[in-house]
């Protein structure tokens, strides 16, 4: 009806008729002055109107509940200046993707709030990182979770608030109240569950506890030992993986009770046997529902799926011997890859850094490239703790001086990017580089993986060693053109990344 008052005003003219005083509302609503110079009135409605018939709908009028007045910056916090802004933007639109971490962490160290401009975007990056996500959710603000309410899409991070319709919502809606819940009030969550937990589809219920793996503890053990009875092997299998997670359950200990019958002393030392069938036991405590066959055959996989749940603390109890002690024992074994593999699995499960740190300088001193180099050597480099990861990459960079191999231990410790760099190690990697640049004659393609190093250094060195890094670059090099650019890339980021933290500040 508006468009169409619109075009009949601009054919006959503002002089010989004037919108209808329901159009002139609408316009009113729109931010349009229709006080002002009539023609100029029905010129901007038209403008706007034009674009709403493109866009394909009108827009609505809100409904729902407004949230309280939205501040410049919650209280306890300040805002960003525009520059800081302007910091955010660049990296939203992808020139600067993997500084994003680090500028929300910046955020909650200097207390400040997000630029609202920007958070649809970091909404959506935060639905395809769950990471990324962890970090945001910290400084969000009421306004902030108000908004992630609104758009259907983000449902999956906002969860619903209103648990109390949860005995007649819908399985989709109850999903969201749970996730809500879970963050919140995470042992609130079981009374929810267990009244109607038997009406429930297979496929809900493992919906359900997928949902719990947030805020996973102790309150959740005497249901999901409930679970574990329930006539459908994959809610079992779900409930058992949970059970795992926690260290101390009874479940843990049934599964290292059964582990530890399987080491026997032999003439020959330690051995270890395979369990001889897969009772009714151990299935309903999860094991052999994993669907890849362990190389060495059905029953390797059952000892395999055992170890790699147990927490690696019990077998230093259970051998009476620390950590590195008992990580030897184990290697001499009959069954060493076997069972390095299970504790490296266990290790990681359980965020067991001493056995994280043990395992991987065991496979570094007995260069076991085929224990580091694979997913799981690549899993537990990556949960190493900052402190951990530098001591190692400076050993390990002292003691081998000097060109960085390909496929070396601490080219993938470097190359996987999930450490901050300290300043010792920056320069050792970084200048070593540069004297190899200085005297390289030719360009070998087995380089490539300088170009990544160089890359996560860009990110992960402290932003505020730039100006040692401008000069040692020797340009005469006959092999500096094919890197020039790469170096170019590695100074602007560690610019922009200095920029950004001094204006947080």
């Amino acid at each position: 009806m508006i468009w169409e008052a619109l075009i009949r005003i601009a054919i006959i003219g503002t002089e010989r008729g004037t919108l209808p005083e329901p159009a002139q509302e609408a316009l009113s609503r729109l931010g349009v002055d229709t006080e002002a110079d009539p023609a100029r009135a029905v010129l901007e409605g038209a403008a706007l109107y034009h674009q709403l018939r493109r866009a394909g709908f009108p827009i609505g009028t809100f409904e729902g509940e407004l949230p309280l007045q939205a501040e410049a910056a919650p209280e306890g916090k300040s805002p960003v200046s525009g520059r800081s802004a302007r910091h955010l933007k660049l990296i939203l639109e992808g020139r600067f993707r993997k500084a994003l971490p680090e500028y929300l962490q910046l955020l909650k160290t200097h207390q400040k709030s997000i630029p609202p401009e920007h958070l649809s975007a970091l909404f959506y990056f935060s639905l395809k990182s769950d990471a990324l996500w962890r970090i945001l959710q910290e400084s969000l603000s009421p306004f902030c979770r108000w908004l992630l309410r609104q758009n259907p899409d983000w449902e999956a991070l906002a969860g619903r608030e209103d648990v109390e319709s949860w005995p007649d919502a819908m399985h989709k809606e109850q999903l969201s109240m749970l996730r809500y819940i879970r963050r919140t009030q995470p042992a609130e969550a079981i009374s929810l569950l267990k009244n109607s937990w038997d009406e429930y589809s297979f496929s809900e219920k493992q919906a359900f506890l997928k949902e719990m793996e947030t805020g996973l503890g102790r309150y959740d053990e005497p249901f999901l030992e409930h679970c574990l009875s329930d006539s459908r092997k994959g809610v079992r299998t779900a409930a058992a993986l949970l059970l795992a997670h926690l260290p101390d359950s009874a479940l843990s200990g049934r599964l290292f009770s059964r582990a530890r019958a399987l080491f026997r002393e032999e003439k020959k030392g330690l051995a270890f046997h395979f369990p001889e069938k897969l009772d009714d036991e151990l299935k309903r405590d999860g094991i052999g529902a994993a669907s890849k066959k362990h190389p060495e055959g059905q029953r390797a996989g059952w000892a395999f799926e055992m170890i790699s749940r147990i927490p690696p603390r019990r077998w230093e109890e259970h051998f009476s011997r620390p950590t590195v002690d008992t990580l030897r024992l184990v290697a001499g074994t009959n069954r060493k890859k076997l069972l390095l593999e299970g504790l490296a699995n266990a290790a990681i499960l359980h965020q067991d850094h001493r056995w994280i740190e043990a395992l991987l300088r065991y496979w570094w001193r007995t260069d076991d490239e085929e224990g580091w180099s694979g997913n799981t050597g690549k899993l537990l480099m990556g949960n190493l703790p900052d402190p951990v990861f530098n001591e190692i990459a400076l050993q390990h960079l002292r003691q081998n001086p000097g060109f960085i191999e390909e496929k070396s231990f601490i080219s993938q410790m470097l190359g996987l990017g999930a450490h901050n760099w300290n300043d010792a190690l920056a320069q050792l990697v970084l200048q070593g580089f540069q004297q190899w640049l200085s005297g390289a004659r030719s360009y070998f393609w087995n380089l490539w993986h300088y170009k990544r190093i160089l890359e996560v250094a860009a990110y992960r060195i402290n932003p505020g060693l730039l100006e040692n890094f401008r000069t040692g670059w020797d340009a005469r090099s006959p092999v500096w053109y094919r890197w020039e650019k790469d170096v170019e890339r590695f100074l602007k980021v560690l610019a922009f990344r200095r920029d950004m933290r001094g204006e947080m500040k």
